[in-house]
């Protein structure tokens, strides 16, 4: 089987979960994925990747619905190798789309829901989102000279939060997934920064591998417990047949 299509295969058993899960019951976020497709320990923060990446994929991944987040899986290889110096472009795109995208997005939101009513949670995460608009516009003046080392990963990571509470909080389904799409477009152009430089960061063989037996001992166990099972009085018809064979 070709090796692409087979990484992809065993991608597609993967089940992203908003911990760091186990690659014993592949189960895992993004970030812990990626350390185990590089061969690294279990953990959420690999060596192998981008930290302004992994600040902004891990809010992400965790506040994201269940089957949005498995539209991440794809990410998994092409963040490998990210941690290649390109930080600071990074930070200028993030910067950018912020600026000109979400940001305007999300003070049109503000505008239109401060006249909703709204319960405690509602009104806990539209304070919450407040708080971090409040935030992320101070870190955006602040880069706009530089930053200190960590104030970019910090912006990184109150961006991730900022768009997901915006996808809890929108009015709709369309504008939820204006803001889900936006964090997964984001992430696609901060994971291609420096892609056609980098030297390839391949998959390891034996982590493939191994997660491929984990898939299948699980596909073996769900069929096994999805087998039908014969009503209790077709047991008792079957023993009645084979006694009147025997007699």
């Amino acid at each position: 089987m070709d090796q692409d299509i087979r990484q992809q295969r065993i991608l597609d058993g993967v089940e992203l979960v908003d911990t760091i899960g186990m690659p014993e019951d592949g189960r895992m976020c993004i970030m812990s994925l990626v350390a185990f497709m590089a061969g690294e320990g279990h953990t959420d923060r690999p060596h192998c990747a981008s930290p302004l990446i992994a600040c902004f994929a891990i809010p992400v991944n965790d506040n994201m619905p269940h089957d949005v987040r498995q539209r991440l899986k794809p990410f998994a290889p092409r963040i490998m190798g990210t941690n290649d110096g390109c930080d600071r472009q990074r930070t200028a795109l993030l910067r950018r789309v912020l600026a000109e995208e979400i940001m305007p997005r999300v003070g049109e939101m503000t505008g239109r829901s401060a006249g909703r009513p709204a319960r405690l949670r509602r009104l806990w995460t539209r304070m919450r989102r407040a708080e971090l608009q409040s935030r992320v516009r101070r870190m955006l003046r602040h880069t706009e000279e530089g930053c200190a080392p960590g104030r970019e990963l910090d912006l990184a990571a109150a961006a991730g939060r900022l768009v997901t509470l915006c996808a809890r909080d929108a009015a709709g389904q369309r504008e939820a997934e204006w803001y889900w799409n936006a964090a997964i477009g984001l992430l696609d152009q901060l994971s291609s920064i420096g892609g056609e430089a980098r030297p390839a960061h391949p998959v390891q063989v034996e982590r493939l591998a191994r997660l491929e037996e984990v898939l299948q001992a699980r596909n073996r166990l769900r069929a096994g417990l999805a087998a039908p099972r014969l009503p209790f009085w077709s047991g008792i018809a079957s023993l009645s047949r084979t006694h009147e064979r025997e007699t």
